[in-house]
């Protein structure tokens, strides 16, 4: 874990707690097996204004879109590289006395709020959506899940019509090309490509 994610998780601690919101702490964190690179995967029980007020009450993001599978995740991305996978709880039937939970949320039966992703992401916009996979794609590589990485690059590549890859030696050598390709085609937010060549240094 390195210090900005640290600094999160105890962000969100104390969020829970202050604001009487369910916070479960998932993914590898709750795991113990976390790389530098690794995401905070969180599942928040909130109405919308709630997640507004967790997401924007850490920092300005740099991205913010959703996954349509499953639906109702959102990914938030900060300019200080903590990426966050926040999974939208409806409601879950089970009442609690504590707020922050270090557990599985996986053990219990919840239903997701799949209407609040569309409110909260910065665009709709498909391109957008797909500029995401360069982070995810960045940070499974770095994090020794190579074939991961390659394999959520290739369907970029797919995306651009570009023949697909097979090994790292490829992946290192065509990475920012196709970036900077895409970003030559589609708009992407400064702030969030600078991260993205800052993380490609560590290749």
């Amino acid at each position: 874990m390195n210090n900005y994610q640290s600094q999160y998780i105890n962000y969100i601690s104390e969020f829970a707690i202050n604001n009487k919101v369910h916070i479960w702490l998932g993914g590898s964190y709750l795991c113990d097996n976390a790389s530098p690179y690794s995401d905070v995967d969180i599942s928040v029980l909130s109405e919308h204004s709630i997640i507004r007020k967790l997401i924007y009450g850490y920092g300005e993001p740099i991205y913010i879109s959703y996954t349509t599978n499953p639906n109702g995740i959102l990914i938030v991305i900060y300019k200080n590289g903590v990426a966050v996978d926040l999974e939208i709880i409806k409601e879950t039937g089970v009442s609690y006395t504590n707020y922050f939970h270090k557990e599985n949320i996986k053990i219990i039966n919840y239903t997701r709020d799949t209407e609040i992703c569309k409110i909260l992401a910065l665009s709709d916009d498909e391109n957008y959506r797909v500029s995401r996979l360069f982070h995810r794609s960045l940070i499974k590589y770095l994090s020794d899940k190579k074939e991961i990485g390659i394999s959520i690059f290739n369907e970029i590549l797919s995306f651009m019509g570009y023949k697909t890859i097979t090994d790292s030696q490829e992946y290192n050598l065509y990475f920012l090309d196709v970036l900077n390709d895409f970003k030559s085609k589609y708009n992407m937010q400064l702030d969030y490509y600078n991260l993205l060549c800052e993380l490609a240094d560590n290749l």
